[in-house]
């Protein structure tokens, strides 16, 4: 007797965006970061693809924050699928240039020696565990074609941009979320 999945709450929001295929090609490609997860909900959030993912989506409260548009409720849930096993993180370390202008210039100069001004950045690659795969295929399946579709553009789109693209584009289109940015002025904001 095969089970029958249904989209229907936040959580399985989150396992279908880390099923989705993205700049790879494959299925269950991860996210890189709380910043950039938080960063394609809230996009979800604002109307970037049609039907039942958005109005999933909009169930999560975004407020200003330090980074930009935030969701302590989002949060919450990464929490909660990583406790039931069904999400997975690695943990990254980044040394990124304090003034965050030219980061490939900066790696590049790390990489041949090069002392400058840097920041280590500790964050969480996520995942898809083999239980959250099979949870996150039973849900992609309940998806109608046109959303599945819709989000493995979103998905392909914005996990090919860097973090600081992300955040150029969300801070351009949602201004009103970027008061209590950190980042601001790094940004050209």
């Amino acid at each position: 007797m095969s089970e029958e999945y249904q989209f229907e709450n936040t959580l399985d929001l989150i396992l279908v965006l880390l099923y989705a295929k993205g700049v790879s090609g494959e299925k269950c490609e991860p996210i890189e970061g709380i910043t950039r997860l938080q960063k394609f909900v809230f996009l979800l959030n604002q109307g970037r693809l049609p039907g039942e993912v958005v109005e999933i989506a909009k169930e999560y409260g975004y407020q200003p924050y330090k980074m930009g548009p935030y969701s302590d409720e989002l949060r919450d849930d990464v929490e909660t699928l990583i406790s039931l096993g069904l999400v997975k993180t690695e943990k990254l370390t980044y040394w990124i240039p304090d003034d965050l202008d030219d980061e490939k210039d900066a790696i590049k100069n790390m990489k041949a020696g090069v002392v400058g001004e840097y920041k280590k950045i500790e964050s969480y690659k996520y995942c898809l565990s083999d239980n959250g795969e099979k949870e996150g295929m039973g849900l992609w399946n309940s998806l109608t074609s046109k959303n599945r579709e819709a989000l493995i553009q979103f998905k392909t789109f914005f996990n090919s941009l860097t973090l600081r693209q992300l955040l150029i584009f969300v801070y351009d289109q949602y201004p009103s979320y970027t008061g209590k940015s950190e980042i601001r002025k790094n940004l050209g904001f």
